[in-house]
């Protein structure tokens, strides 16, 4: 989901298996979506607004959201995708501003395993950092993608799997992530009871450097019944330093005061 970015302090994994080495087939048909999804801190107090638009041309799907900080912030996440017989993500870029002052930009171009990190340190220094990834295709996913992936994986009660995941530290790294349908949840949403499963999201950090470093895990709730549809995320915003953040598909309550909100054009641009 929409800012699924689900970014930790993470070192490649050596982990895996044959199975998880296959593309993800592509069981569902995504097509046009426009949903307003809210952000919370961890408190359950709403900080961002957002707008999520997702629209399929042929065997291309395009996803837009967009964040609306109630501290003035703006965050724009993009992503392209190949859905064919398999799923494979194509693009991801997710841009913060403030005051139309970019802050912090992060890129990865899955066909040529590049990615992109550029941030603002304590004095204002701009820091450029460009590495090449190893993102086997169909298996690689960052952000939004992490969530589609996950709901085209089909796992079983107690089953779990591995992709690559592909992160910000923020310098840009790969990881395992071995997803696992660990429980099922009843959660409320909008006042009313949906069963929901949970899903896991472990970042496998390979022995010795665990003894050192550790990385939270993410959860994604999807509901319980066919077809599978993502309810809940909770994460790290995108960097491993970030605050936890906790994304609902339905919309809390507006977190910046009415009249304060950027207003949308038919092309999603402010005005």
């Amino acid at each position: 989901m929409g800012s699924l970015l689900l970014l930790f302090l993470l070192i490649p994994s050596a982990n895996s298996n044959a199975t998880d080495e296959q593309p993800i087939t592509s069981r569902s048909v995504p097509g046009a979506l426009h949903g307003f999804p809210s952000m919370s801190d961890v408190s359950g107090r709403v900080i961002a607004d957002g707008e999520l638009t997702q629209e399929r041309s042929g065997s291309m799907l395009r996803v837009r959201i967009r964040w609306e900080f109630a501290d003035g912030r703006e965050v724009e996440e993009r992503d392209e995708f190949q859905v064919d017989r398999t799923l494979a993500q194509r693009r991801f870029s997710w841009v913060e501003k403030r005051k139309g002052e970019e802050l912090r930009r992060f890129e990865i171009d899955f066909q040529v395993g590049t990615a992109l990190a550029i941030t603002r340190d304590e004095k204002g220094e701009t820091k450029r950092e460009e590495e090449k990834l190893d993102l086997p295709a169909g298996r690689s996913f960052a952000g939004y993608g992490t969530a589609l992936a996950i709901s085209e994986l089909s796992l079983g009660a107690g089953a779990e799997a591995r992709i690559t995941f592909a992160a910000f530290t923020p310098t840009p790294r790969t990881v395992a992530l071995k997803v696992s349908r660990d429980r099922q949840e009843r959660l409320t949403v909008a006042g009313r009871p949906i069963d929901t499963d949970r899903y896991t999201l472990h970042p496998e950090i390979p022995f010795p450097a665990s003894v050192f470093v550790s990385a939270e895990d993410a959860h994604l709730w999807f509901t319980h019944t066919r077809p599978m549809a993502l309810v809940r995320a909770e994460q790290n915003l995108i960097a491993k330093d970030d605050p936890r953040v906790v994304i609902d598909v339905t919309p809390r309550g507006p977190a910046r005061p009415a009249g304060k909100s950027a207003r949308l054009g038919p092309s999603g641009a402010s005005r």
